[in-house]
């Protein structure tokens, strides 16, 4: 197919972008908290989620340059390689989520007689530019009308950008007077319009003017960053080179990108684009076809497409032998014509994609199912060898059947068994009786007085050791009511295993350090909770003394708390204590709202922990700060497992340090300078917070931030390198440049602080500050609290903060809530 502009004559642009992206933040920090959260309900509300991202100028103009010629006047097709791609209304509705239904007429003159109109631009004379709306939304000091220009503002810098100096369309102003039929608008297929209109600045015969060598000066006006997403979403290639992808699948599509490079070179595009394309035979998506979920959005469901006229280069249509190929360019992602009365979000038009990723994820689950049965018969076979090393033998007709329980393990739970008895197994047990058959028999063929003999042979993936194992003969049998052994192995995660019960006789507590590699798997590590009674007799043939059932185990009675010895690795997955969890809801379901706990740091009501397990609350000061004192305590008590070069600080600190820079720059005030300086101090030395400690012993100071009713973010202060590094699950609430004037009190005081009270030597020159970017990101509004506390959490114990994932979050509320009640947190 024909470009507009040949190869020979394609030249460097000279870009202006008009597209203010920073004009989001500033709208939506410039409201109050209610009509913050009026924004973020609002058409526009998604848009914070790009209010961080940089538009790459050179991404853009080489798309442009690359536009083909078609008979199709509201859609355009780009060309890369010998593939060719469509840049249209249904691609950018996918990927803004922008509305894009029936447009009304639009009469000026209605906008003469609004409200916004007479009472800030009177004046006006009906010629309102971008720039004066702007410095009125600045300042206006009325809520209600500051949120209706902030609208009107992500029309004028966002969505439909020009220059400062071009004049408003006052029907924006009538139109925005009523929020429901503002907020129904169809802004996505105006801002679309507008938008395809950069491709043509660059059709005319001008450019044939210019030299290869010489710039090309023109502007993008519109949303500019819809192209830039539609060239990653397009091409795969491109954005895993030049972008970064977040996970999950976001929708809008534009909320799952992060693109900040300020400068990229056109050459290096420009060769990606033309050459590495077809060498790599990268794909190149013809369309961007709608995902199920995406397709039942309103966004979606509301679109009314464009009519426009039929090219047979680029019109492909579905007939009954399936995707009709192109001669010229093979698509390597269906298109499908919609119909063109309605967008084509029907199952019918997505049905080839849809059985395709249905067979894609069956495969993906038939591989990962194979595997772990091969990994569950590995297990069995390797223990097999094991017992008959120790003098045991296989039962005849003895079959190994992979493990339903999906734990690999060495040690195994042992269940008692009578071939009389088998109609009366456990509800629970059935699917294991082949399992309980093969122990038993084991059980069987092993002398009850023979003595403990040790385990030769080789381990698992080649490992060698010798262990002892105990005659299972002589094994404390009761299913699920035992002390408990976890055995995280390093080819399954922690969080996701099952607790294995079992108590041999004659067998001493083993700690971690003790056990053999061949008995728990190659870098593995036992966590042994021993409950047994000391007082009971020991030596050869000897049982030790069974307890009472209620004393055995914690999930009969809730006063009994797990005890942990000789913890050495922390699992930040362990699974909450029951009996915490009966306690806190008895007290839950009793507790009036009057009703309150005394904490270690505050008292609580109940509303205190139903904000903590609802997933859609926001965390307080009082929630973070809870947290961090049990972190703190449990620091102290585990100590081989926790960092001692650091000290956690609370909610309070950067609410004091901001107090005190603020009075150094208001010196004529009058204020408690000295009772800042003391609360300083306090912190300094280590009486601040509770379990606090010096600065002197530490070289990284932890806090939580909390950018006032709108963000929570952990901050880590490095002493020595006197960097600030900044840990935020959602880096796209607050920008760059909103985000250096928030640290700036800690990058000036807490030197001064140390130069002072540790060190007379230190210097007392700014910090730096760095917000870390490949961190996990929070999949709702109101978890940047937990992210908070369990990136401080995971520093301490210097775990992988990407193992912060949201889908551990309700989890973790829920422990924390009751873990929290109890007044001690689990290693």
């Amino acid at each position: 197919m024909e470009y507009f502009i040949d190869v020979e004559e394609r030249v460097r642009g000279k870009i202006s972008n008009r597209c203010k992206l920073e004009i989001i933040n500033e709208v939506y920090y410039g409201l109050d908290s209610e009509h913050q959260q009026k924004f973020t309900d609002s058409c526009f509300g998604h848009l914070l989620s790009v209010a961080e991202i940089k538009i790459s100028l050179q991404i853009i103009h080489q798309c442009i340059v690359r536009a083909v010629r078609t008979l199709k006047e509201n859609e355009v097709w780009c060309k890369f390689g010998n593939k060719i791609a469509r840049f249209g209304l249904e691609e950018f509705v996918l990927i803004t989520g922008l509305k894009a239904g029936e447009l009304e007429s639009e009469d000026e003159n209605l906008g003469l007689q609004s409200d916004l109109i007479q009472k800030y631009f009177k004046k006006s004379k009906g010629k309102v530019v971008r720039k004066q709306l702007l410095i009125a939304f600045r300042r206006c000091g009325n809520q209600a009308d500051k949120f209706k220009m902030g609208l009107l503002l992500m029309l004028a810098y966002v969505l439909l950008s020009a220059e400062e100096n071009t004049s408003l369309n006052l029907w924006w102003f009538h139109v925005v007077d009523n929020f429901d039929r503002f907020n129904s608008y169809a802004w996505g297929k105006r801002s679309y319009e507008y938008t395809r209109g950069i491709f043509n600045q660059i059709k005319g015969e001008t450019v044939k003017k210019y030299e290869r060598n010489e710039r090309y000066p023109y502007n993008f006006h519109g949303f500019p960053l819809a192209i830039m997403i539609w060239a990653f979403e397009a091409i795969p290639g491109l954005g895993k080179q030049f972008a970064h992808r977040l996970e999950g699948d976001r929708i809008p599509r534009m909320s799952g990108w992060d693109f900040q490079q300020t400068k990229l070179d056109g050459e290096t595009v420009s060769k990606f684009l033309d050459t590495d394309i077809q060498i790599m035979q990268l794909m190149v998506k013809r369309t961007l076809v709608p995902s199920q979920e995406e397709a039942e959005e309103e966004f979606y469901q509301g679109m009314t497409p464009l009519d426009d006229v039929e090219d047979s280069r680029v019109d492909k249509s579905l007939d009954e032998d399936g995707i009709e190929e192109s001669e010229e360019d093979e698509p390597s992602v269906p298109m499908h014509q919609p119909p063109r009365d309605r967008p084509s979000s029907s199952h019918d038009n997505n049905v080839v994609e849809v059985v395709r990723q249905e067979m894609r994820e069956l495969e993906s689950r038939l591989v990962r199912v194979i595997n772990g049965r091969c990994d569950h018969i590995e297990a069995k076979l390797d223990r097999l060898l094991k017992l008959v090393g120790s003098g045991a033998s296989q039962p005849q007709g003895g079959e190994f059947q992979s493990d339903k329980s999906g734990f690999h393990s060495e040690t195994r739970r042992f269940h008692t068994y009578s071939p009389q008895h088998e109609d009366n197994i456990p509800e629970e047990n059935k699917g294991r009786e082949e399992d309980c058959v093969f122990e038993a028999a084991v059980e069987k063929s092993v002398n009850v007085e023979e003595q403990v003999t040790p385990i030769q042979g080789e381990g698992r993936r080649g490992s060698t050791g010798q262990g002892m194992l105990s005659n299972p003969s002589t094994a404390i049998v009761v299913y699920r009511e035992m002390p408990r052994i976890l055995i995280p192995d390093s080819k399954h995660r922690l969080g996701e295993q099952e607790p294995v019960d079992v108590v041999m006789s004659n067998q001493p507590e083993q700690s971690a350090e003790s056990c053999p590699k061949d008995q728990v798997g190659e870098s593995s590590t036992i966590l042994l909770e021993d409950e047994t009674d000391e007082e009971s007799p020991k030596g050869r043939g000897q049982r030790k003394r069974r307890k009472g059932k209620a004393l055995r185990t914690p999930w009969t009675n809730p006063l009994k708390r797990r005890k942990f010895k000789n913890v050495t690795v922390y699992d930040p997955f362990r699974e909450v204590d029951p009996a915490k969890v009966s306690d806190l809801k008895e007290w839950m379901e009793k507790a009036s709202p009057r009703d309150a706990v005394a904490l270690a740091i505050c008292d609580a009501g109940r509303t205190f922990f139903e904000d903590l397990h609802d997933q859609i609350r926001w965390l307080t000061g009082d929630h973070v700060d809870s947290a961090l004192f049990h972190i703190r305590e449990r620091a102290v008590k585990y100590a081989n497992l926790f960092r001692q070069d650091c000290a956690v600080l609370d909610s309070n600190f950067w609410q004091i340090v901001e107090n005190a820079f603020e009075d150094r720059l208001n010196t004529g005030r009058k204020n408690s300078d000295d009772a800042f300086k003391k609360m300083l101090v306090d912190y300094v030395e280590g009486a601040a917070p509770v379990l606090g400690k010096p600065w002197k012993t530490c070289r990284y100071l932890y806090l939580p931030y909390c950018v006032p009713n709108s963000h929570w973010f952990a901050v880590e202060i490095d002493l020595q390198e006197r960097q600030i590094h900044i840990f935020d699950s959602l880096t796209s609430m607050v920008r760059e440049a909103k985000l250096g004037n928030y640290m700036k009190p800690l990058k000036v005081v807490v030197p001064r602080l140390m130069k002072k009270y540790v060190n007379d030597n230190y210097s007392t020159s700014m910090f730096t500050h760095h917000r870390s970017k490949k961190l996990p990101v929070q999949d709702n509004g109101s978890d940047c609290g937990l992210f908070t506390v369990k990136f401080i959490e995971f520093s301490l114990a210097s775990l992988d903060l990407n193992l912060v994932q949201p889908k551990h979050m309700l989890m973790w509320r829920q422990k924390m809530a009751a873990e929290i009640f109890a007044g001690e947190f689990d290693p």
